[in-house]
């Protein structure tokens, strides 16, 4: 890379072998040409970063040579830290891998007891589904593993999940199912012996997981408390799912300052003098 081309050699010992010293480029080197650029405004202008926009593709449009890619890092810490903003697909990707589940949506009675067709207060979130447990869509035969629950949402996230869920369908686990043997063990202390037989909760909706709610925003942009089960509350908020989150990060990084293309060709120069010594 071009960028390494000045850079000195040094002793590095690779394990511990006797012949484990070795020259190599002295990657560690830095020189504080750029640095003394970036409280100076007047040698920099400011750009957005375009999907397609590679380091050395803007190097090229900006300067007409990729060779001063190296420079966008050097005088944007945020770069530096965390690297070049995805495309909109890559980031797309990006979420699917971080939050590769389905995600179920659940909401308490217009009375707040319980589920949607319930009326024992214990059949809630809190109570019913361990982790681990498959649970079954009753109108879709969609079914899925517990791996986690969102309380403050009323979502439960499941792997694995198979068919297409029902919205307003009754989700549901059966002990038995999950264990025949159950139906005939009198220790209070089996498997699953404090859930009920048959324990259900109606389901509202369900997504990706990458595209379910990861948290609620008021007009002005600020995070908010919410109760899931105040539908009216939240009509007045905005939803932010976890894709959201991701590409507001993602954006902050495509914001960036550039040195002025009058100057490039001196800070080159200079940067290749100091590292050459």
């Amino acid at each position: 890379m071009t960028y390494f081309a000045p850079f000195g050699q040094t002793v590095y010992k690779f394990g511990e072998a006797d012949n484990a010293i070795v020259s190599f480029q002295n990657i560690s080197a830095y020189a504080d040409i750029v640095d003394k650029f970036k409280e100076a405004e007047q040698s920099y202008l400011k750009y957005s970063i375009l999907d397609g926009d590679r380091p050395d593709v803007l190097s090229s449009k900006m300067y007409g040579d990729q060779k001063y890619y190296w420079t966008y890092y050097l005088l944007n810490d945020h770069i530096r830290r965390q690297g070049w903003p995805l495309s909109y697909n890559e980031m797309e990707e990006t979420a699917k891998e971080q939050y590769p589940n389905t995600t179920l949506v659940f909401r308490t009675d217009g009375t707040g007891i319980g589920h949607v067709g319930h009326t024992d207060a214990t059949q809630n979130l809190v109570n019913i589904w361990k982790i681990g447990s498959v649970i079954y869509g009753a109108q879709s035969g969609a079914y899925g593993t517990v791996v986690r629950k969102d309380l403050d949402q009323g979502h439960v996230i499941i792997s694995d999940s198979v068919g297409i869920w029902i919205p307003g369908e009754a989700v549901y686990f059966n002990r038995i199912t999950q264990n025949p043997l159950a139906a005939f063990d009198p220790n209070p202390f089996a498997e699953y012996a404090d859930i009920t037989i048959y324990e259900h909760a109606i389901l509202k909706s369900f997504s990706a997981e990458y595209l379910s709610c990861h948290h609620m925003e008021n007009a002005a942009g600020e995070w908010v408390d919410t109760d899931p089960n105040t539908e009216s509350q939240a009509a007045l908020l905005v939803e932010k799912t976890h894709l959201d989150v991701l590409q507001a990060e993602n954006d902050k990084l495509r914001e960036i300052n550039y040195l002025k293309p009058e100057v490039i060709r001196s800070v080159h120069r200079a940067f290749i003098e100091r590292m050459t010594g």
